[in-house]
């Protein structure tokens, strides 16, 4: 039992959860227990108040529902993080700012360069832009004190710069057609939140009810749902009235069912490709190049070229005790894209999901692990600097 108490504890066992689940998805969806599996994530379930309805797949509610809750945390995490951890000073934001921006930029645009000619292809331009971070976090702490305290805070940093981005994306991107009346409940359920923050309420309950209202109105309006949970974390208040923390306490009690439930069961659910009848040529189709470059050159090279040249311009420095050869290792730990690509996969072509015979989502899956294979390498055989060749701002 203390054993499994410190298995579940170490940093990198969500990263092992989710490859675990990765796994186990693809084995049922490549064996006899494929009915099992496509009919467990199609069930439907339904939720019903006198004649208002609501009836998704299970697959749907995970991805539409219990990611909101992910996108919460997201949320709860840089709101604390700006207001009161390490992100509120200019000058310990610059780097990870800049990095995400590159992160974000050189991956669309090889994916852009590769499918431009195609419009339906060129939906997906943002797959390669996103970073798992519970993947890459738990590939860095399988590395021990190889790797200085410094680098996983940048690395962490960058990935809630990453996944606001990512949120951005969504909301102005892979938005439908609009209905006036869910959008009009959408602005009294955060006219309701802003009270609610104004008053300083700490009472739970409150915010659920507005919360599932507003991703119920959301779910209706043409806006993905998940953002819901964005909103509602910036009207979280920090502390109570008698000036107990609030905003991090409720991120500490949500953090582990994100980790060790949301994000493990989003896996499995949406890393079941059947690669049975693929033809692996696929994987050489411009669709999928461009996710793989995308993810594993685009992500690495656009994350330290930016800092890079951030550091140049003096507007941000390295991080301490560390040399551009360990921080270059980060970069390329970024390309991890995993959950958060294969949610905006999930987006960005759901008129067609096998529009590509999966190969797309096959894309992910291995340019991740490339990503976590080469990173583990290349940071395992770099020389921690200590003194004379540390990199100079």
């Amino acid at each position: 039992m203390k054993n499994i108490k410190r298995l579940v504890k170490n940093e990198s066992f969500p990263g092992f959860l989710l490859i675990a689940c990765t796994f186990f998805a693809l084995v049922c969806q490549n064996t006899i227990f494929s009915a099992i599996y496509e009919n467990f994530l199609y069930v439907k379930v339904s939720f019903s108040v006198n004649d208002f309805t609501i009836s998704k797949t299970l697959l749907h509610w995970i991805n539409d529902g219990l990611i909101a809750i992910f996108f919460l945390c997201i949320g709860l995490e840089l709101k604390y993080e700006i207001l009161r951890g390490q992100l509120q000073h200019i000058k310990a934001v610059s780097l990870p700012i800049f990095g995400a921006l590159g992160g974000m930029i050189m991956p669309a645009l090889i994916f852009w360069v590769i499918n431009y000619n195609d419009a339906f292809a060129m939906k997906g331009w943002a797959i390669p832009t996103a970073t798992d971070i519970a993947f890459a976090v738990g590939i860095l702490m399988l590395l021990g004190n190889k790797v200085p305290a410094s680098l996983k805070l940048f690395l962490l940093s960058l990935a809630i710069f990453d996944d606001l981005g990512a949120i951005i994306i969504i909301a102005l991107f892979y938005t439908n057609e609009l209905s006036s009346l869910a959008i009009f409940v959408c602005i009294a359920c955060i006219l309701a939140l802003f009270i609610l923050n104004y008053l300083r309420v700490s009472k739970l309950p409150f915010y659920f009810i507005v919360g599932v209202i507003l991703w119920i109105a959301m779910l209706e309006s043409g806006v993905h749902a998940t953002l819901s949970g964005v909103i509602v974390a910036l009207f979280i208040p920090v502390e109570r009235k008698n000036g107990k923390p609030f905003l991090k306490h409720l991120y500490h009690d949500l953090d582990p069912w994100v980790i060790f439930f949301i994000l493990p069961l989003f896996a499995f659910a949406n890393a079941g490709i059947d690669l049975r009848d693929m033809e692996f040529s696929a994987l050489l189709s411009p669709v999928s190049l461009g996710i793989f470059l995308g993810l594993f050159a685009g992500k690495q090279i656009g994350v330290f070229l930016f800092s890079f040249i951030s550091i140049k311009l003096k507007v941000a420095t390295l991080p301490q005790n560390v040399s551009y050869a360990q921080f270059y290792g980060i970069c390329i730990l970024t390309g991890i894209g995993f959950t958060m690509s294969l949610f905006i996969d999930g987006l960005a072509y759901a008129e067609n999901v096998s529009a590509f015979e999966h190969a797309d989502r096959l894309a992910i899956l291995l340019a991740s692990f490339v990503s976590a294979l080469v990173a583990y390498i290349y940071l395992k055989c770099v020389k921690i600097e200590k003194k004379d060749k540390l990199a100079s701002t």
